[in-house]
């Protein structure tokens, strides 16, 4: 429940909107038979209104209690623990900081390396394209028969699927390596 003085006039008001809601319930019988119909069904729209006001009402109430006690469990925790309620950092959280940070440091480091080692190849691999297409013609003009020109590139897929193949194993090998000494 909310706060003493939090609240409770919208729980009037909720409250007196409900009496009202009784008294034109009661007015509706004095009045005609073809008037009644047209103002029991804005009655009852008002009726319904209501409900999802007092349904939403009840949910922030509950919400404000639920926050008021996790502020009260939080006081209580933290009690003893300074100004702010957070407490000075040991010798150990220091030491896993500076862990953490020199771990951050060499990831950093990993990744300039592979992004350098990327464009590396990158390069080579545009160099060795030109290359690729120079041996072709020169094959082409010595007369290298076009069965053995797909053997050759029969063979650079098969490279290439091995390749990657070979990326795969690596990484699950990786990743099974890593799960198994994280346990420990």
């Amino acid at each position: 429940a909310p706060k003493s003085g939090q609240g409770g006039g919208a729980r009037t008001a909720l409250d007196q909107a409900k009496g009202l809601l009784a008294n034109m319930d009661s007015m509706l019988a004095a009045e005609s038979a073809a008037k009644r119909e047209n103002l029991r069904a804005k009655v009852q729209n008002l009726r319904e209104e209501h409900r999802s006001l007092v349904v939403a009402y009840e949910k922030e109430a509950r919400r404000i209690g639920c926050k008021e006690q996790e502020e009260a469990d939080r006081a209580a925790l933290f009690g003893g623990r300074g100004a702010a309620g957070v407490a000075a950092p040991t010798a150990d959280d220091i030491e896993n900081n500076k862990s953490l940070k020199r771990s951050m440091a060499a990831v950093d480091d990993l990744e300039a390396r592979g992004m350098h080692m990327m464009s590396s190849l990158s390069g080579q691999k545009e160099m060795l394209k030109g290359a690729h297409k120079k041996v072709l013609d020169v094959m082409n003009t010595l007369g290298v028969s076009n069965s053995l020109i797909r053997v050759i590139e029969r063979r650079q897929t098969m490279d290439l699927v091995w390749m990657l193949v070979g990326m795969v194993v690596t990484i699950v090998v990786l990743a099974v390596t890593w799960i198994y000494f994280r346990r420990k």
